[in-house]
C-alpha cells in the first residue's frame, strides 16, 4: 500500500486498485503514517524513497500499466 500511496494514488484509487473499502484503506494510511512517525502522505512518500520501497524516480508518478493516467 506504502508503493500506491507514494505514487500519489487517492485513497479510492487504493482501494479500487486492492479491492477493499475507502474506509479500511484510510485506516491502513493511517496506520503506515503513525508507524512510519510521519504526519502526511507525502512524508510518508519521501520516507518510501529513502529506504528503497519506491524508486525516487517514480515518486508520483504513473506506472506503464496504469491505465487511468
Amino acid at each position: 500500500m506504502l508503493r500506491l500511496l507514494a505514487r500519489g494514488l487517492a485513497n479510492k484509487e487504493i482501494s479500487r486498485d486492492l479491492g477493499i473499502a475507502e474506509k479500511t484503506v484510510k485506516t491502513h494510511v493511517s496506520s503506515i503514517l503513525g508507524k512510519l512517525g510521519v504526519q502526511s502522505r507525502t512524508q510518508a512518500a519521501l520516507y518510501a524513497g529513502r529506504v528503497g520501497g519506491v524508486p525516487v524516480n517514480q515518486l508520483g508518478a504513473p506506472q506503464p500499466d496504469d491505465e487511468r493516467r
